[in-house]
């Protein structure tokens, strides 16, 4: 509304390039800072850029639809004879390393600032949690790359490791000098066919992925899921053929639409919201099978002033571990858009 002045009192806008701002001493930053991986992933330590373990696998019991044509049994008195063994399996990652730079002019440190002390210190605090959600996000999706050559050239390009869903990605790449991995020691990757609602998360198809995930020796225990898949598990509780089941009391006035806990036929999945996961995907995991291996922890260095400002950076490189491909798998291809909402 237009400003109405007064005779003979001075006021606030009379005077208003001699009043001091109204500015809260405070900055407010929302932006997620979950990082289930890296913090929640066992720590080990690497002592290279080439990481690696073994595994191995028993061999196969027998095939149940067989029946009794494949039960082993050696008559009295016979003797031994020797099969070819299996070898241990090599598998490894590259270190990774991911880093973030700031650059603050002198001056701006000497300046009196809203809601910080120190405008390096805050920048290279804000670089941290900025690299931690990097980190993470390489953890989910980066898949391996060698690096050639050394220094800043521009044909550089640069170390990396494979990622979860690459190592649940079955036929996968091992070590280039080992052996590769069987069928039933690699990860399980079912794609959702067709389109929505065929191809959206449901009971059948989930227990179809965790059955196959069982067969291989996976104890799974986790299912990481973006947003809509989160969505998905607990529209299974709406759908009228579910077999998800609640028992709640009379007395409380709650109704429950949500799943955080998926008790299958195979075990007890944890359902965590997982934002780094791809929108139509879910990542089944035993994650006990799953490290990270530090090779040089997260570290701040100021680097050598070239002129009037502070120049920072913060650098980590580790790589993943993934002890038994076969305990992963994912999901993937289904609907972004709940049946329910359409």
């Amino acid at each position: 509304m237009p400003f109405v002045g007064s005779t003979g009192v001075l006021n606030s806008f009379d005077v208003r390039g001699g009043n001091r701002e109204d500015l809260l001493d405070i900055i407010t930053n929302i932006s997620p800072m979950d990082t289930i991986l890296l913090s929640g992933l066992q720590k080990t330590v690497a002592s290279n850029i080439i990481h690696e373990w073994l595994t191995d696998i028993l061999a196969a019991f027998g095939n149940p639809n067989l029946g009794v044509a494949d039960v082993q049994a050696f008559a009295e008195g016979s003797d031994a004879n020797f099969l070819t063994l299996t070898p241990r399996k090599r598998l490894c990652n590259f270190t990774h390393i991911l880093r973030r730079t700031f650059d603050v002019s002198d001056t701006q440190r000497d300046i009196n600032t809203a809601g910080i002390r120190d405008e390096y210190a805050y920048q290279g605090a804000k670089a941290t949690k900025e690299l931690a959600r990097f980190i993470e996000f390489a953890i989910v999706h980066s898949t391996r790359q060698e690096q050639f050559i050394q220094g800043n050239s521009a044909v550089v390009t640069p170390r990396r490791m494979d990622g979860i869903l690459q190592f649940a990605t079955p036929g996968s790449p091992t070590c280039g000098t080992t052996l590769g991995l069987t069928t039933d020691e690699q990860g399980t990757r079912t794609v959702a066919t067709g389109t929505s609602p065929a191809n959206c998360l449901d009971e059948c198809l989930l227990n179809n992925h965790l059955q196959e995930m069982w067969r291989k020796g996976a104890m799974f225990n986790t299912a990481l899921v973006p947003a809509a898949q989160k969505r998905a598990f607990s529209g299974m509780v709406l759908n009228p053929n579910s077999q998800v089941r609640y028992t709640i009391p009379v007395n409380e006035k709650t109704v429950v639409q949500t799943v955080d806990y998926f008790q299958s036929d195979f075990g007890t999945i944890v359902v965590k919201l997982h934002r780094y996961q791809p929108d139509d995907t879910v990542y089944i995991a035993e994650m006990n099978m799953l490290r990270l291996a530090v090779l040089r922890p997260v570290l701040m260095v100021e680097l050598a002033k070239l002129g009037s400002s502070s120049k920072g950076m913060i650098e980590w490189e580790g790589t993943l571990e993934c002890l038994a491909p076969n305990a992963t798998g994912f999901i993937d291809g289904l609907c972004t858009t709940p049946p329910d909402c359409r």
